[in-house]
């Protein structure tokens, strides 16, 4: 064999060796990169996760005080809850919705007249903030369902525009009457 032909051949065998490393270092760089991108959507995933409970445990959290359910109405009987938040940021406004066995919507009126106000669904109680006393709710029943159990789900927003979805429930029962005073017949006592 021909000198040149042995370095031709050696040449296109070295070039072939090369090419197949070439080829085999771009698929790994490939799936290096591949597995560098799905770590960094988990790592933006686990962030994104923080973020939210962050956002979450800084909300707000309510108590209701004292529920009731008021039967001196004569259209129909309402539950009476005292809301009051505990925890979190000052709200500009807050939105409640009510549902439960017997719960035919929200009053929305002067405390004094409730009776001659209608049903809503929603009742914007206004600002909230902790420490800032309560607010009252009314929770209009119907007749059947005076001791129910209510839920209350509030749409909480800031002034700057964070909001927070929060569900608070409490059980409602007409406040026993007091005992009647007994009176003795007897002409002694």
């Amino acid at each position: 064999m021909d000198g040149e032909l042995i370095t031709a051949i050696a040449a296109t065998a070295v070039s072939l060796v090369a090419a197949s490393v070439a080829v085999w270092q771009a698929r790994t760089a490939a799936s290096s990169a591949g597995a560098a991108k799905e770590q960094a959507a988990l790592m933006r995933r686990q962030l994104e996760a923080e973020d939210a409970e962050r956002h979450e445990a800084a909300g707000p959290q309510f108590v209701i005080e004292e529920p009731y359910t008021d039967t001196r109405d004569s259209d129909s009987p309402y539950g009476v809850l005292a809301l009051k938040q505990t925890t979190g940021p000052a709200l500009e406004t807050v939105l409640v919705t009510a549902k439960g066995a017997g719960v035919e919507g929200l009053k929305n009126g002067p405390r004094g007249d409730l009776g001659n106000y209608p049903r809503v669904p929603r009742v914007d109680i206004g600002a909230m903030a902790t420490g800032n006393g309560t607010t009252t709710v009314h929770v209009a029943l119907d007749y059947d369902h005076t001791t129910t159990t209510v839920i209350l789900d509030l749409e909480c927003r800031t002034p700057d525009g964070r909001t927070w979805q929060r569900s608070i429930s409490s059980s409602l029962a007409p406040i026993p009457e007091p005992p009647r005073r007994r009176t003795s017949r007897s002409p002694y006592v």
